[in-house]
């Protein structure tokens, strides 16, 4: 008899309104992302500070013995790789450019 009463009450509990209210109620997800949009614009990071803990956050992944971190970390090294050229690449664009410029006048 008194699990029926304890099972009645919960189901009292579940269809009432204080249960529809809850879910309204925000999850520690969107509290956790609140407060770091929050101190973003508080604290807004530099690009050499940004560019340490992207660096920081890299290291870690690479230092770890999973093999999705270190697919990661390999990802990450042939994008960083890749970025490399391309402004290596810009750059001697941009030199040449400059060097043949002058003559054109």
């Amino acid at each position: 008899m008194s699990r029926l009463t304890a099972s009645l009450v919960a189901v009292g509990l579940l269809a009432s309104p204080a249960a529809v209210f809850a879910s309204d109620v925000n999850s520690a997800a969107d509290f956790g992302a609140s407060a770091y949009g929050n101190a973003v614009r508080i604290y807004p990071r530099t690009r050499e500070e940004e560019r340490k803990w992207l660096l920081q956050r890299l290291e870690a992944v690479c230092d770890s013995k999973l093999r999705s971190d270190q697919r990661r970390c390999d990802h990450a090294w042939r994008i960083i790789a890749d970025g490399y050229a391309q402004l290596q690449a810009r750059r001697a664009a941009e030199a040449a450019s400059a060097t043949t410029d002058p003559l054109k006048d």
